[in-house]
C-alpha cells in the first residue's frame, strides 16, 4: 500500500457529522459537478464563512462516503444517532487506513493493559514507530502529521471511543447490528474488533 492510499484524507479533518448527512443526500442526487459548485458556493448550503472551507469539507466528506456505494448512504441517512457516528467512522476507517492501525496498536494495547485513558504522546509514539516502517511518510511535515493526529483523535472523540480530546479517557463502544452488517457485506468483518477494541 502506498504512503498516500494510507493516510486517505485524513488531513481533511474529523468526521464532519452534521455536514456528513447533509452532503450525503447531495450524492444520492447524482448530481453534476457544476451543480455541485452552485449548492456549495452559491447556495453554501454548509454555512461556511468562505468558499475554500466549505470545498474542502465536501472534498473530505465525498471522498470518505461515495465509494462506500449508494445503499450504504441510504442507511447512513436512516439509522439511530449513533449508529450514523458509528457508519461514518466506519468509512473513516475505510478511506485512511492509518487510523486503523492507531486503533489497534495505540487504543487496543492502552484498552488491554486496563490503562484508564489514552498516552497523551500516543500519536507521537504510534507515527514515529509507522515512519520507520513507512519512510515515505518522511515527505509530510510535522505539522501535517501532528494535524492528522488531532483529527484522529478528534473522530475517536466523536465516535465515544474517548471522552474529550484532553483528557483521553478510554470508554467502552459496543457496534450497533446494522452496523456489523455493513462490515460484512462490504468485507470488513476484521474491523469488528478493532473498532470494539476486543482484540
Amino acid at each position: 500500500m502506498n504512503v498516500k492510499t494510507y493516510l486517505g484524507d485524513l488531513v481533511g479533518g474529523g468526521l464532519w457529522m452534521a455536514e456528513s448527512h447533509i452532503i450525503a443526500e447531495k450524492i444520492l442526487e447524482q448530481l453534476s459537478e457544476e451543480e455541485w459548485k452552485n449548492l456549495i458556493i452559491e447556495e453554501n448550503i454548509l454555512q461556511k464563512k468562505s468558499p475554500h472551507t466549505a470545498i474542502r469539507y465536501t472534498r473530505t466528506i465525498r471522498t470518505r462516503l461515495q465509494p462506500m456505494g449508494e445503499a450504504y448512504i441510504n442507511t447512513l441517512l436512516q439509522v439511530s444517532e449513533r449508529a450514523y457516528v458509528q457508519l461514518l467512522m466506519f468509512a473513516l476507517l475505510c478511506n485512511s487506513p492509518i487510523v486503523v492501525d492507531f486503533m489497534t496498536q495505540s487504543l487496543a494495547e492502552a484498552h488491554r493493559s486496563y490503562q484508564p485513558r489514552l498516552p497523551q504522546n500516543a500519536w507521537d509514539s504510534f507515527i514515529n514507530d509507522r515512519i520507520r516502517a513507512m519512510p515515505d511518510l518522511k515527505q509530510y511535515s510535522d505539522s501535517t502529521l501532528k494535524k492528522m493526529g488531532n483529527n484522529t483523535i478528534k473522530a475517536l472523540v466523536e465516535s465515544g471511543y474517548l471522552n474529550t480530546s484532553r483528557k483521553c479517557d478510554i470508554q467502552p463502544v459496543y457496534l450497533f447490528p446494522e452496523v456489523k452488517e455493513w462490515l460484512e457485506k462490504l468485507h470488513h468483518k476484521d474491523l469488528i474488533p478493532i473498532m470494539e477494541c476486543t482484540l
